[in-house]
């Protein structure tokens, strides 16, 4: 007597079952090129019926659709090449910023121990307390907090000195930098803008950019950089209207 197994039943498939469900298809490309294209047109003329041959109308649109179809393969090569040459164009001017900083929401602030590091804040709508932290990258502990207090609608520019809470001289080198806005009443997390040092440049396939890699770890694209060249120095903020807090 058979039995019929079932799937539900016991979660076994059998070896056609197995082969049916992972059963892949490959991708046929059913277009046309030219090559076939042309192929298709010889045929047709070799091909003709005597009595009935084709006629100068239908010839002379046939070649107008060959003629439109080598226009469109030679336009997409070219603009394939006109890419290539825009992107090691690109990646040649990127070259130029290696070592040197950029302004942009990176997320990271770096320190030489000399001079006040430049932090700015895009504040549309102003605010009631600006908030910024400094944190060690590899423990993530605060090292800094600076707050200021009400600001009107504008640009908000500080700076850090590169010192920690305590006083004393944070290593030089790049740190995490966070900041709090409270508009309203209301408080929300911001990234502020900062300089940057930019060690190497790649090529953003995927999204057709200059990618930008930093000092610290940080990766954004070209596109997001405001500024090129850091400022001789920053003031500090006012540190009658700054609370410092830390580890």
């Amino acid at each position: 007597m058979e039995t019929e197994i079932s799937l539900a039943n016991t979660g076994v498939l059998t070896k056609q079952e197995y082969d049916e469900a992972n059963l892949v298809k490959e991708a046929r490309d059913d277009g046309l090129d030219r090559n076939a294209f042309l192929t298709l047109l010889t045929t047709q003329l070799q091909n003709q019926n005597p009595l009935d041959p084709m006629k100068n109308e239908q010839f002379v649109a046939q070649l107008a659709q060959f003629s439109q179809l080598e226009g469109i393969t030679n336009m997409s090569t070219s603009l394939s090449d006109v890419a290539d040459v825009i992107r090691s164009d690109r990646i040649m001017s990127g070259a130029n910023l290696v070592g040197k900083s950029v302004f942009a929401q990176t997320g990271r602030i770096t320190t030489d121990g000399q001079n006040a590091a430049a932090i700015e804040f895009d504040l549309p709508y102003g605010a009631d307390q600006v908030e910024v932290g400094i944190y060690d990258p590899v423990s993530g502990a605060l090292m800094r907090s600076m707050v200021v207090g009400p600001q009107s609608s504008g640009t908000l520019s500080l700076g850090w000195d590169g010192r920690k809470a305590d006083g004393t001289a944070a290593q030089a080198g790049s740190y995490i930098v966070r900041g709090n806005i409270v508009v309203g009443g209301k408080a929300g997390p911001v990234v502020p803008s900062t300089y940057s040092r930019v060690e190497t440049v790649s090529w953003d396939a995927l999204n057709a950019d200059l990618n930008l890699n930093l000092a610290g770890g940080a990766v954004i694209p070209m596109n997001q950089v405001t500024r090129i060249g850091q400022e001789a120095g920053s003031q500090s903020a006012d540190p009658s209207a700054t609370v410092n807090t830390g580890e």
